[in-house]
């Protein structure tokens, strides 16, 4: 059995102390349950055009569900918290099946369309989108972004999570606390842009100024059996940590993979590699102990942060969409985000007047991550601008493939 099942509580441990650098806190709460969608505040300005670009289905990849739960919450965010600072929210969606040439046209009829503003879901091709969208002035928001120069922008793009500084922390932690120390990372991606761009160019030099060695692995998307690819990886790296990086069907096969290849380390993974179909299709074995940085406590039902996200789904429409699914609640913060940026938007509802409301946001709370918060300034991780979350949760899972506990980690307040 992996080293990481015989000492969860040191890795744990370790792990957390890694992310917070020694401070924990406690999950805060949210509302009363009994209005758990929170007070009525209805939009009731003129309609402003809201872009949302999202790759839907792809070879070997379906988030479909985000469009549903788009529609949902944007619903929500009009009739509950105000939509755009006012503005009730006209979406607009291009679907870009993960196709480069597609991602750039979404990102042009964003354009055309004079859109203010474009939320980002699962996009493969991220420079493809963002690129044109940026050089136009139109702000990006965004759950996520491994695309370097997305991250380094200082003006008109939002991401509502932590991004890579939880992952680096998240392996960097587990390989120091493993026992004995592992002194390799292997990163095991799936093979596109958005995955890979980071561990190919900031992720270096953070781990060779922690004394590991980091190896990235790409494997095509779709590819159902990686037992050759993981017995190699195995081969190299028989007692480190392996980070797994991709949506559910992708690790299910990685993890298939290790086991049958008689990994013997410690298993890292990213929130959206575990769904139902993941927990049915990997052995409770190897399930149990895998170290995850999560970004929402999806498996906790009664944190008041997911009960409100499935009182949404449920209310507005969605209600058959898999709330197991990370895919989901993530498109969920990332419209979130873009709301509680601009609640001090006052006016038009321009490109610039965005962008203007969101560098000067509050601390504010981000829906459905379990009381983490985000502030826009720049200053919440100084080397990506564009990032507005300090803070994540750190989670271990159990045998059937959830998390036991959550605890967030590094939510200090980010300066005005």
């Amino acid at each position: 059995m992996r080293n990481a099942l015989r000492s969860r509580a040191v890795v744990v441990a370790g792990l957390a102390a890694a992310l917070t650098a020694g401070a924990l806190l406690s999950a805060p709460g949210a509302g009363a349950a009994g209005n758990v969608l929170g007070p009525k505040q209805p939009a009731k300005g003129s309609p402003v055009k809201i872009g949302l670009i999202t790759d839907g289905k792809t070879e070997g990849t379906d988030n479909s569900i985000e469009t549903p739960v788009a529609e949902a919450t944007v619903e929500w965010l009009n009739q509950y918290r105000n939509g755009v600072g006012g503005h009730p929210i006209d979406l607009v969606i291009c679907v870009t099946n993960g196709d480069p040439a597609k991602a750039g046209d979404c990102a042009n009829q964003m354009i055309q369309q004079k859109v203010a503003a474009v939320v980002f879901g699962s996009n493969r091709n991220f420079a493809n989108s963002w690129t044109p969208l940026h050089d136009a002035g139109i702000p990006v928001f965004s759950f996520a972004s491994g695309y370097p120069a997305a991250l380094a922008d200082p003006t008109s793009t939002f991401v509502f999570g932590p991004g890579s500084a939880s992952l680096f922390s998240l392996n960097i932690g587990a390989a120091k606390n493993a026992k004995p120390k592992a002194k390799k990372v292997t990163v095991v991606a799936i093979d596109v842009p958005a995955a890979t761009d980071t561990w190919k160019t900031v992720a270096p030099p953070v781990f060779k100024e922690a004394r590991l060695d980091l190896e990235l692995v790409p494997v095509a998307a779709g590819t159902a059996d990686m037992t050759p690819q993981m017995q190699r990886v195995v081969s190299g790296n028989p007692k480190g940590v392996v980070f797994v990086l991709g949506n559910d069907s992708f690790c299910i096969a990685a993890f298939n993979g290790l086991r049958t290849a008689g990994f013997d380390g410690t298993v890292t993974a990213i929130p959206q590699c575990f769904s139902d179909a993941t927990r049915t299709a990997v052995p409770t074995d190897f399930l149990d102990g895998i170290q995850v940085a999560a970004t929402a406590p999806i498996d906790n039902p009664k944190d008041p942060s997911i009960k409100q996200y499935y009182a949404v789904l449920d209310k507005f429409g969605a209600s058959d969409v898999d709330k197991s699914r990370i895919t989901g609640i993530s498109m969920f913060q990332g419209l979130g985000g873009l709301n509680i940026a601009t609640q001090n938007l006052k006016g038009e509802a321009t490109p610039a007047a965005i962008i203007a409301a969101a560098r000067a946001m509050p601390w504010s709370v981000v829906p459905g991550t379990g009381g983490l918060h985000a502030r826009c300034n720049g200053k919440a991780q100084p080397n990506n601008p564009a990032v507005c979350m300090n803070g994540s949760l750190a989670a271990t899972l159990d045998a059937s493939g959830k998390a036991k506990t959550y605890t967030v980690v590094n939510d200090t307040e980010i300066p005005a």
